[in-house]
């Protein structure tokens, strides 16, 4: 029943078309602190794929949602957003396009919003293939991302990441697994007088599952920062 109310509730919230809190500029600075260090864990642009390279044809057209369950019920809302966020769930969805090109690389480009939020985000990756996989071999990639927050407003938002990500291919199914570390470099203009600003680094863990359809192609991942979350990704390519 609780399974069936949260999908409900993140159906309502990506039917949504008004935003329903912002990041309060009369926060005070401990609890813009709090905020950016949950939010920028649950927004980090994963991969939600895994690490075989997509090859010189190949490329993927994607949306994905990844969802922070309890992120309402911290104290900082109380304090750094203006409304709460509803039902106490942070929903942040994407879409997105990954081009293989030669040698193995990836690139990728993304556009990203806190689905009843105010702040929209636009990531890029870089992803190197160190070995490709094969029918036994499994592929190893290193990954790179940038973040950086698209029109800031009160809250700014930089977050660099590098990434180990490990996967096997099989006929319908690829699992993975993949760790790193981020840096989130976080300002809020207060109107308190002044800028805040926080920057501090993090390790991630996260692992997933791909279904590979024809048509769509389905990932399923949980990832490990902050807190853990969830999220569901549907694409379609080569």
């Amino acid at each position: 029943m609780r399974r069936d109310l949260k999908i409900f509730l993140l159906l309502t919230l990506l039917a949504a078309p008004a935003l329903a809190w912002e990041v309060s500029s009369d926060a005070p600075e401990a609890a813009f602190r709090d905020f950016h260090r949950r939010f920028s864990a649950s927004a980090y642009h994963y991969p939600r794929h895994g690490a075989a390279p997509l090859g010189l044809v190949g490329f993927e057209i994607y949306a994905d949602v990844a969802v922070d369950q309890d992120f309402g019920d911290e104290p900082f809302t109380e304090t750094a957003l203006d409304e709460d966020p509803v039902g106490d769930v942070l929903a942040f969805a994407r879409v997105g396009a990954r081009k293989g090109l030669p040698w193995g690389i990836d690139l990728g480009l993304s556009y990203g919003r806190a689905v009843d939020g105010d702040i929209e985000l636009i990531s890029g990756e870089v992803q190197y293939a160190i070995l490709k996989g094969g029918l036994v071999q499994p592929a190893l990639s290193v990954r790179l991302t940038g973040t950086q927050t698209l029109d800031a407003g009160t809250y700014d938002l930089d977050q660099y990441g590098v990434e180990l990500l490990l996967s096997k291919g099989f006929t319908v199914l690829t699992p993975y697994i993949g760790a790193g570390v981020i840096r989130s470099e976080g300002r809020l203009d207060s109107a308190l007088g002044g800028t805040f600003e926080d920057s501090h680094n993090r390790g991630i863990l996260y692992g997933g599952l791909r279904i590979n359809l024809l048509v769509p192609k389905i990932t399923i991942e949980v990832e490990k920062a902050e807190v853990v979350q969830g999220a569901v990704r549907v694409g379609f390519g080569l």
